[in-house]
């Protein structure tokens, strides 16, 4: 169940204020997995040339809208680069990429909601947002100095800095209408007196695209919960093996059903999987988990503005690139909801978040392997009425079944000529199993007996009953009085046996394949598919060993000055390090961070203003912003007459040092924030 009112004490899915080590603590990202070849890391330039790069792992034709990768461009955005344009936003917009599409066949490596990439070409950076399978988490890098001739250095960011917007620890994304972006007319409009496009992107578009990315974006947020209940809801010992176990049968019956459903009446369901996982969440999460948001507001810039044509300055288009505190992704955001969940929803939850580590390509060659294995079957049957009518030299048949066991309407044509078969059903119900409208195949014999396929239209699969079995076909015998009576036979093979023996007998080649780690495709999937006789080729990413050492953002030691001291204490985790962005006014020796300080203080001056006005009156976000949602009452009197004083003072003297005396706070928040000098390093 999912509430938004506060309980007594719900646990953080993702807690925003830990966001752990900047370096993996197992594996590598899948950004590096991509790029990374022999030990050496080549980033493919321009960017039309990584993005063919990425596309090429990729399956096309089934892709949304043909397209396997989407972008959308933004000139006017919020991330830490959106100042490097100025004052000419429209003629280098950042570029905003999401892989949401399926992998190619034998491509072997999962970026489906996984792979999400940042482009500002005039700040000559890629921020990357690329999954870890490894370590169940998203994982941050930074790629510079990425422009003709240049040397692409990657590194993985420090997670507190992007964790101060990305406070789920994955990629964000804007609600709907998406006013930032290419989506909206005025932005297009503007784009197009530029350019038709921007790195092969077309300015115009609509809205599907911003649409998919949105989608792709809540989709990935929720694998932090998939892989939490994974991790922890069936605990720890040969109890929680076997819960997995039973976890990872009910994964594959419901992916390869197309998510109908999935089998909760065995013995095996309710004592291994439904009992454990209830009784576990009761113990670790009694008052529910808190679920992050991956929803920034939307933020129209252009609202008010003419376009080009109608003269609007440099100085205007300024004012409206400043980000107001309600739209800035800095500020803290509550949880999107709490969820309380029940036993069964606690495993339909699990099951459907683990479909999503599981490719469309596994599936199939699963599907087609399991319609060639020998296994027994069994029919149902029912009465029905079959009334046939000729149309066009053919013969459409209305076919309606309603018994306890079988429920179906529909139409099959019957090609006189050939005795094929074609049509539609538009509603299947067998068993436990609702099928929805399925495609209509076969053949007549010379009995005149129907010999039915069934198929998803939009599927591959076969179709299937909730615990996998196969729906073989059906069989339509007309009664031979011609009263438009019939007895339908379904068959039904047993291939969900065949599919869980594989599963335990995988236990089997490793006792820690269902132990508590993360889930992983790459671990799982080959075992599976040896037990199964399918061959396994290459999967990524179970193994790190190939790829070069990782390397992370450089950071000042703190110097021995006592002015400096409180900015190193409150500012340091995310202005010290060698990144440009956020302004690292703190980087270098003690000389260099003093004039950094000096050229940045009346935006220092102005954001630390931010705590002496009542939350809904701050124009701009706090700093630092991981505070101002967790400061309240007497805490937040101890920081204003504490750390906060301190700074403040600090910052009074370096300024007196440096010659550049501060106005005081109340004239300083008499200005407009981006009139105020661009917080750049001096020099």
């Amino acid at each position: 169940m999912l509430c938004t009112a506060a309980l007594a004490d719900p646990v953080w899915v993702v807690d925003p204020g830990s966001p752990g080590p900047d370096l993996p603590p197992q594996g590598r990202s899948l950004f590096d997995h991509l790029t990374i070849s022999n030990g050496e890391q080549v980033i493919p330039y321009p960017f039309e040339q990584l993005v063919t790069a990425i596309g090429a792992r990729l399956d096309a034709d089934s892709a949304y809208l043909g397209q396997p990768v989407k972008q959308v461009l933004i000139p006017l955005g919020r991330s830490l680069q959106r100042e490097a344009a100025a004052p000419d936003f429209f003629h280098s917009p950042r570029i905003v990429l999401a892989v949401d599409s399926e992998p190619a066949a034998d491509a072997g490596l999962l970026l489906r909601d996984r792979l999400f990439i940042g482009y500002l070409e005039a700040a000559d950076v890629l921020e990357i947002i690329s999954y870890n399978e490894q370590a169940a988490r998203f994982e941050f890098q930074v790629v510079r100095d990425y422009r003709a001739g240049g040397q692409p250095q990657v590194t993985y960011a420090r997670r507190v800095v992007c964790m101060a917007c990305h406070q789920n620890a994955a990629p964000i994304f804007a609600r709907p209408l998406w006013d930032e972006t290419n989506a909206s007319r005025e932005v297009a409009d503007r784009l197009e007196h530029v350019g038709s496009d921007f790195h092969g992107i077309p300015v115009t578009g609509g809205v599907d695209i911003a649409y998919a990315i949105d989608n792709a974006t809540d989709r990935a947020n929720a694998f932090a919960l998939t892989q939490k209940l994974w991790l922890e809801a069936c605990g720890l010992g040969d109890a929680a093996d076997a819960c997995r176990r039973a976890l990872f049968i009910r994964t594959l019956q419901s992916a390869l059903n197309g998510g109908r459903g999935f089998e909760r009446v065995s013995d095996s369901y309710q004592s291994a999987l439904r009992a454990v996982m209830s009784r576990r969440s009761l113990q670790a999460w009694p008052d529910g988990l808190l679920i992050s948001d991956a929803d920034i507001v939307n933020r129209r810039p252009l609202a008010g503005l003419a376009t080009p044509a109608g003269g609007d300055d440099a100085d205007r288009l300024l004012q409206q690139a400043d980000v107001d505190g309600r739209s800035e992704p800095l500020m803290p955001r509550p949880a999107a909801a709490v969820w309380t969940p029940e036993a069964d929803d606690l495993v339909e939850r699990a099951v459907t978040g683990l479909t999503q580590f599981i490719a469309a390509a596994d599936l199939q060659r699963i599907d087609q392997r399991l319609a060639q294995s020998p296994t027994s079957g069994t029919s149902l049957s029912a009465d029905c009425d079959a009334v046939g009518t000729p149309a066009d030299g053919n013969e459409r048949i209305k076919v309606v079944c309603q018994g306890a066991d079988i429920e179906l309407r529909g139409l099959i044509q019957r090609d006189a000529a050939g005795n094929t078969l074609s049509g539609r059903m538009r509603s299947v119900r067998i068993a436990d199993t609702e099928f929805g409208a399925l495609s209509v195949g076969g053949s007549a014999d010379g009995a005149g007996v129907l010999h039915v396929t069934l198929q998803y239209p939009e599927s591959p699969l076969r179709p299937r009953f909730a615990n996998a079995d196969a729906l073989a076909g059906l069989t339509l015998r007309r009664h031979a009085s011609g009263n438009g009576k019939a007895t339908i036979e379904v068959q039904r093979r047993h291939e969900s046996v065949l599919l869980s023996d594989a599963v335990e007998r995988t236990a089997g080649q490793s006792g820690a394949l269902f132990e508590q780690r993360p889930f992983l495709r790459a671990a799982l999937m080959p075992a599976l598919f040896r037990e199964l006789g399918i061959t396994t080729g290459d999967w990524c990413c179970a193994d790190d060993g190939s790829v070069s050492p990782p390397r992370v953002a450089q950071v000042t030691e703190p110097p021995d000055d006592p002015l400096l001291a409180p900015f190193f204490k409150v500012c340091g985790a995310c202005h010290r390090s060698d990144e440009p962005f956020p302004p690292n006014f703190l980087a270098g020796g003690a000389g260099q961070a003093r004039r950094t300080l000096a050229h940045c203080a009346e935006r220092i001056q102005y954001r630390l203003g931010m705590w002496d006005l009542a939350p809904s009156q701050r124009p701009k976000s706090t700093m630092p912003p991981h505070h101002a949602g967790s400061l309240e009452g007497a805490r937040l009197g101890q920081w204003m007459d504490g750390l906060l004083k301190e700074l403040r003072e600090a910052l009074t003297g370096v300024t007196s040092d440096a010659g550049v005396p501060l106005p005081s706070t109340a004239q300083a928040l008499g200005k407009p924030y981006y009139t105020l000098r661009r917080c750049l390093p001096a020099g």
